[in-house]
């Protein structure tokens, strides 16, 4: 009957039409699983899909986040009292049983709790293992014996090893020395030389949350896959008492982890589950939301002790009672009411990564919230600004303007030291004026990283609206006055959110400006377009460097234009007036070292070059400037110390970067025998924290433009390298006459650095 009704609508539909059904009708069976395993799950419960078998009950490791180590050998479900069990009603529909402990591996008859698990009726899907790798023999065998059992069972396997670090990382957060070796060993194994899906669990506590970057690192350069969570109270764990590891993250150290996170879920993570997982995670951390997402064993999964005991979940569920002694079905539906109590009380402030589906509500917010948002289509924009009229004010004196509400706009959530710097002198300006504005409104495209920002530039009663919500859109009819601060205005989609804010402005009579910008990279001819667009219609412009103000004047209608110094210099010279910086002690500590602003040389900077071209160059420059530095850190007698001018994946986290150059660098170091010691930051760093190293570095070697910038305003010993091809870095420099201070990337790439830099640091 179905088989012809399906080729009953191919035959009469087409593919559009196909495709709309398809849609409709997936949609509309995941609306029918929302509503019954959510909204009817209390009234009609449904038997659980998705098993947790904990096969024992303790541990040869001494994880800090779990105390399971503690117990003594008790009660072990046998392999026959395991099938029996499995034989009760409750468990006819599971498709899925994980097995884990304590330490499953310790058990010799695992292969046998797998036969069992196999064999049941009706089959199950999967299943798979969770172990931490200790006794490296004895886990590879008893894990191979059980695969193969699996695999003549038609029934699929994986197994997951717990990883919680590099090296002395991970034997510290398991208590167990040496644990990494044989853990990376196994799951190299798996990986490379068996059929068995493999994958890692870290675990994320106090003792190793600022090193999870560095797995990640290396997960990647392996190809290696894994999952990451966070470290939470489980009552099976009896980690009650473990407060100092679990969730016993400082304010910092959160917004390291949010960074993470969001690392993890866009450039490591493909799938979409998993993605909500993690930013479920990143926002109960870094906004200490509440638990966004559902969970598995609010409906339709369980858990069964090594005592053969069932529980609704492992977290919070008290023991429902023995499987042995009573019916698993009548155990799991009479308590029913209990596991409400655990969703309503403890549900919404749990991080464990459970993780569901996207729903059928999700879908469709997400369908609508992208259709929402085509109307900032830069095309669609530009039709529309075309016909508004450009006003006639013409603003001399800013000082004297009087707006009661002000919005910034630009790259806010994004921002890098630089951005930082310049967004404190833009609200300073703002407040010193006579008639300061009562209300300051900021657009981030990622809140999380504007509330940090703020936190650290000591910027109060600033409202963060987030870029493209309906706030923002209500926002722009109703301030005073909108203003672009800083930033280049450049070859990206969301330079719409500026055209929009500014299109609003020009129809409620708004004064809009454009404060201490940058023009370029800019290509497109779309977004040109935009960007001339935003200059005809700004009251006010003001750009930070005199290449960018001829690029205006040639190019683009403009009212008046003024050049000025890059806003982030006004916070130099504030800090550098404070005397804070001959007080404080930098992140990296007050030894005599070469500080370091580096940065990946990403594709964005190809110019002229081929692909080819531009990879070897990329490659020999990462390569020289490790020789360079390290012959400057030789001659000053100093330590190397790396920083980071940016720490969010969008952009480029330079800690990255720094973390290969000091692979590279310490490399180097030890097959010269060579006694140089190489610093860097894991941490966050804020710009007083930056121009703090730099001010008491003997030397500074910068890359990013705000690092040379920096350290020029500081009045420090620097190197600039031009990873830009003679651009902003270089107009900065030829304006405050320092070209000698200059070197280009390409002669790093090329050594020739070794000429150069003798003349360089007879200039400094």
């Amino acid at each position: 009957m179905f088989s012809t009704i399906k080729q009953k609508l191919k035959s009469t539909l087409t593919e559009k039409q196909l495709n709309r059904f398809r849609g409709i009708y997936s949609l509309s069976l995941l609306a029918y699983i929302d509503i019954r395993s959510n909204i009817l799950a209390n009234v009609f419960p449904q038997k659980p899909e998705t098993l947790n078998l904990l096969v024992n009950d303790v541990c040869n490791s001494r994880c800090q986040m779990c105390l399971i180590w503690q117990q003594k050998k008790d009660k072990e479900v046998t392999p026959d009292e395991l099938a029996k069990i499995l034989s009760d009603s409750l468990f006819s529909e599971i498709k899925y049983i994980g097995v884990s402990g304590g330490e499953p591996t310790l058990r010799s008859d695992l292969p046998e709790l797998y036969r069992v698990i196999c064999s049941k009726e009706p089959r199950i899907i999967g299943t798979g293992i969770i172990t931490n790798a200790i006794i490296h023999e004895t886990v590879k065998q008893r894990i191979l014996e059980s695969a193969a059992i699996c695999k003549s069972y038609g029934v699929g396997f994986n197994v997951m090893i717990s990883l919680d670090g590099i090296g002395d990382v991970h034997d510290a957060v398991r208590g167990r020395k040496n644990n990494f070796d044989s853990a990376i060993s196994l799951l190299k194994f798996f990986h490379e030389e068996t059929d068995i899906p493999s994958s890692f669990g870290c675990t994320i506590t106090s003792s190793n949350a600022l090193y999870v970057d560095e797995l990640l690192d290396y997960a990647e350069s392996k190809s290696l896959y894994g999952r990451f969570r966070v470290a939470e109270y489980i009552d099976r764990l009896y980690n009650s008492q473990q407060g100092q590891f679990v969730r016993a993250f400082d304010e910092k150290t959160l917004y390291h982890l949010g960074l993470f996170f969001f690392r993890v879920e866009h450039e490591f993570e493909k799938d979409l589950m998993l993605k909500k997982t993690y930013r479920n995670i990143r926002g109960m951390l870094v906004e200490h939301k509440p638990r966004s997402i559902g969970c598995p064993y609010q409906s339709r999964a369980a858990v069964l002790t090594a005592k053969a005991e069932l529980l609704y979940c492992s977290p919070k569920s008290p023991s429902l009672g023995s499987t042995l002694e009573i019916a698993a079905e009548k155990l799991y539906f009479s308590n029913i009411s209990k596991r409400q109590e655990i969703i309503d009380k403890d549900c919404s402030s749990c991080i464990h990564d459970y993780h569901e589906p996207l729903t059928a509500k999700e879908k469709v917010l997400s369908y609508l919230e992208a259709r929402r948002r085509r109307k900032y289509e830069c095309s669609k924009l530009l039709s529309l600004s075309s016909k508004l009229i450009e006003s006639s004010l013409k603003l001399t004196k800013l000082s004297s303007v009087s707006s009661k509400t002000v919005l910034i706009v630009g790259w806010y959530g994004t921002e890098t030291v630089g951005d930082k710097a310049i967004l404190w002198s833009i609200i300073s300006e703002l407040r010193d004026r006579s008639n300061p504005p009562s209300k300051i409104y900021l657009t981030s495209l990622y809140p999380f990283i504007s509330h940090w920002t703020l936190n650290e530039m000591d910027l109060e009663n600033i409202s963060i609206v987030e870029t493209y919500s309906k706030e923002f859109e209500e926002v722009c009819t109703q301030i005073d006055e909108v203003v672009v601060g800083g930033g280049p205005l450049m070859d990206i989609e969301p330079l719409n959110h500026i055209l929009y804010a500014f299109m609003a402005a020009n129809k409620s009579g708004a004064i809009t400006r454009v404060e201490g910008c940058g023009i370029g990279p800019l290509k497109s001819p779309l977004y040109t377009r935009v960007v001339s667009e935003i200059i005809r219609l700004a009251d006010y412009v003001s750009l930070r460097d005199r290449d960018s103000a001829d690029r205006i004047l040639k190019e683009f209608p403009v009212k008046s234009l003024k050049v000025i110094p890059d806003p982030a210099t006004n916070y130099v010279h504030f800090i550098k007036l404070s005397g804070n910086l001959d007080r404080n002690i930098p992140p990296l500590g007050s030894a005599k070292n070469i500080s370091c602003f580096l940065r990946e040389w990403g594709i964005e900077y190809i110019g002229e070059l081929n692909p080819e071209e531009f990879i070897l160059t990329k490659y020999k420059f990462e390569q020289q400037i490790v020789e360079m530095i390290l012959t400057l850190s030789s001659e000053y007698e100093a330590d190397i110390h790396l920083l980071p001018m940016h720490t969010f994946s969008v952009g480029g986290d330079d800690r990255v970067f720094n973390r290969k150059f000091d692979a590279n660098l310490s490399g180097l170091v030890s097959n010269k025998e060579l006694t140089n010691k190489i610093f860097y930051t894991r941490e966050p760093i804020s710009p007083k924290e930056i121009l703090q190293s730099m001010y008491n570095a003997k030397l500074n070697i910068c890359m990013r433009f705000h690092s040379v910038l920096f350290a020029e305003s500081l009045g420090v010993p620097y190197i600039a390298i031009d990873y830009t091809n003679g651009g902003k870095i270089k107009a900065f420099l030829e304006g405050k006459g320092k070209l000698n201070r200059l070197i280009s990337l390409s002669e790093v790439a090329n050594g020739n650095w070794r000429t150069r830099l003798p003349n360089i640091i007879q200039s400094i």
